[in-house]
């Protein structure tokens, strides 16, 4: 069967590393998802699963990271009854997946064959790189990527800085509240929260009056993609720019710091955030969905008689 799988990340790496880079934007989750088990990030007592495809070298790529759906970084024409096969036979439990639109399509249909199974689309994102179109290549020069950047003009009252250990409290209690807003999988925030402010990957915009109004984060460089996210601000200070310009400071210290690419992703169905995150520079290159698998039960036709 050319579907292969491991719980060890390193083994996945070398099989599935070069396939991702090849496209580091658009892979963004999966290259972040290998970073992170190399430094023994784990969001739940589960084992993650790592697969690839060999066909002629690998050319197919998933992982499946407890809390989270499985990801369907790449999956060739042909991978996907195998997948199905493949998965049904590592007796996996697979709640939803995540990817790629067509891609989550594909599976989704493959998987719910011939099974009491309907697939429900809970999330439709967009993945937005600074400055690029879809058709642009990878690996322009940092310097050229801060040019394409345009924070707010003007930029509302307050200013930008990175979170300190004071603002432990409030970050997380924003992270949280984000994750409940966008219905995300409930991850140990405090330790992300934690990592990113000794990281200095946690911005925060303050008011003129030095109270802190929004927040922007950002993940670990992978193959020279940096994800912006969470972006967030409470309902009680929206409508004022500053998520705009929490995201443009984290953006603009993202590029002097690390340099290549910036992405992040959007609700598609928010209009205003797609909206700010275009007039800072930022342009799509593809959409992803999410899904979960419901079991359908079928009601029984009454008898007439």
């Amino acid at each position: 069967m050319p579907w292969e799988f491991t719980n060890h990340v390193e083994v996945y790496a070398e099989h599935a590393w070069d396939l991702l880079a090849a496209h580091p934007r658009e892979n963004t989750i999966a290259l972040t998802v290998i970073e992170n088990a190399r430094a023994g990030q784990r969001q739940s007592s589960g084992p993650p699963l790592f697969g690839w495809y060999e066909g002629g070298g690998t050319v197919g790529a998933v992982s499946l990271s407890p809390p989270y759906e499985l990801l369907l970084a790449a999956v060739p024409d042909a991978g996907y009854d195998d997948l199905v096969t493949a998965l049904r036979a590592q007796d996996v439990q697979l709640p939803g997946v995540t990817g790629d639109t067509a891609t989550v399509a594909r599976f989704a249909a493959a998987w719910t064959t011939g099974r009491p199974l309907w697939p429900r689309t809970t999330r439709r994102l967009r993945l937005y790189s600074l400055g690029d179109s879809p058709g642009d290549p990878p690996g322009d020069s940092p310097g050229d990527e801060l040019g394409r950047l345009r924070p707010p003009s003007p930029p509302p009252v307050g200013r930008g800085r990175l979170a300190g250990n004071t603002d432990l409290a409030i970050a997380i209690e924003w992270w949280s509240a984000f994750e409940q807003e966008t219905g995300l999988a409930g991850v140990d925030v405090a330790t992300l929260v934690r990592d990113r402010i000794e990281d200095a990957r946690l911005w925060l915009w303050e008011d003129d009056t030095g109270a802190v109004v929004s927040l922007a984060g950002r993940g670990q460089t992978a193959a020279g993609v940096t994800r912006l996210g969470p972006v967030y601000t409470p309902r009680v200070h929206r409508r004022h720019g500053y998520g705009a310009a929490v995201t443009a400071a984290c953006t603009a210290d993202t590029l002097l710091r690390d340099g290549g690419h910036v992405v992040l992703f959007t609700d598609i169905a928010n209009p205003t955030s797609n909206a700010i995150y275009q007039r800072l520079g930022y342009r799509p290159v593809r959409d992803h969905a999410t899904v979960h698998f419901v079991e359908s039960i079928r009601q029984p036709i009454p008898n007439p008689g």
